[in-house]
């Protein structure tokens, strides 16, 4: 934990490997399992299937404790790991799951509190593979001393170098010399794109402006299909940003479990997360004015006449890890937009442009590969319209 004082990061304190919340959820994730390290989010979903019970009548509830800013462990992590495993035997792993998911949410919101007291900082920012926990993160910014709240949007060890990058030019520059973006990968162009597709006779495609291909692919989607959704930049991060997307109508659970069958193959108690503009927040979510979250780092609760509407996107307990998009993405923006003119709300159901366990496409060959692979017949890349004469 550091605070920024007089242009300087100063130190207050770290959390060893014995005390840390993170390898606690790795631990959980493994004995329920799933891969430590990629399926925690999973845990994280399934943990709402639970019976919620209070913490006072939690299994784990001793197992760590904060006192003022430090967080500290009962016991060393090969012994949690053994109790941890003779628990587990006891309970549904969906209980399992609860009990570490109540534990994480009320150990990081008791620290988070204090520390805000102790430094009488009420704006501030995460790092680090716990806070990639959007449960947790709700917790968090529901607390009252908080006023402005932000994850960085690779919150795990891929964002050190990123961070370490940033800090170095703002001691050499100052802060106004560089806005951040997660928009800082690889870009192709039409052209490039094209020279892809070139003899490829399964696919048909047409050049077309930006806003045509928005007001196409928006009435694509309000017609119940799901579409690819490739442009710019690739996205810094975990998370699909508008860049390199599937997208798909947010009220049909029809076209979900279409999606889910031919590409994403997730569980079934895996929730979808929506895109939505940041100017319908307040009009859809129980939103809290700390600043929109442009990087899905929390989830938020619908408002309760949406359930039903929006439910390819909603979680069992009403929430959903929600994408809010403004001028940082205009080509996304108009597409949502259109998606609004079309349906009534500017939300879509957004998932990253892969095929389950693999790398996120990069390249337009990565593209083509993953819609011919999926049988999916529509994708917008690069000012391009593709149709897969093979798709379904």
């Amino acid at each position: 934990m550091s605070t920024l004082h007089n242009g300087r990061l100063e130190r207050h304190m770290t959390v060893s490997a014995r005390d840390s919340l993170g390898i606690f959820y790795e631990q959980v994730t493994n004995i329920v399992g799933m891969r430590e390290l990629e399926d925690e989010g999973k845990v994280m979903a399934m943990a709402d299937y639970s019976y919620p019970f209070d913490f006072e009548d939690n299994m784990f509830k001793d197992f760590f404790t904060v006192s003022g800013t430090r967080i500290t462990a009962r016991y060393s992590t090969v012994k949690q790991f053994g109790l941890l495993q003779r628990i587990a035997w006891q309970m549904p792993r969906e209980q399992f799951a609860y009990m570490a998911q109540q534990l994480v949410e009320n150990m990081v919101t008791k620290f988070t509190s204090n520390a805000i007291d102790r430094y009488g900082r009420n704006e501030v920012t995460f790092a680090g593979g716990t806070f990639a926990n959007i449960k947790a993160n709700m917790k968090v910014r529901g607390l009252e001393n908080l006023r402005r709240w932000h994850v960085f949007p690779h919150m795990g060890d891929g964002g050190i170098a990123l961070g370490a990058a940033l800090y170095t030019n703002y001691l050499l520059n100052g802060t106004s010399s560089y806005k951040f973006t997660p928009y800082t990968g690889a870009s192709y162009t039409a052209e490039q794109t094209v020279e892809a597709l070139k003899g490829d006779r399964s696919l048909i495609h047409e050049v077309s402006d930006e806003i045509e291909n928005a007001k196409h692919a928006a009435e694509l989607i309000a017609k119940g299909n799901y579409l690819f959704w490739f442009q710019g930049a690739m996205e810094y991060g975990p998370r699909a940003l508008g860049h390199r997307s599937i997208l798909a109508p947010s009220d049909s659970e029809k076209v979900k479990e279409k999606l889910n069958i031919y590409v994403k193959k997730r569980e079934w108690f895996q929730p979808f997360a929506p895109s939505l503009l940041e100017e319908e927040a307040e009009r859809m979510l129980h939103y809290d004015h700390k600043g929109y979250d442009k990087f899905m780092t929390s989830a938020y609760y619908l408002k309760d006449e949406l359930h039903e509407r929006e439910r390819s996107v909603v979680h069992i307990d009403g929430s959903a890890r929600t994408h809010m998009v403004g001028d940082e993405n205009r080509g996304y923006q108009e597409l949502l937009r259109q998606v609004r003119h079309a349906c009534g709300y500017g939300i879509v159901l957004n998932t990253s442009f892969n095929i389950h366990g693999m790398p996120i496409a990069m390249a337009p060959e990565d593209a083509i590969a993953t819609m011919k692979a999926t049988k999916t017949k529509y994708m917008f890349i690069n000012g391009v319209f593709v149709t897969n004469r093979s798709g379904v």
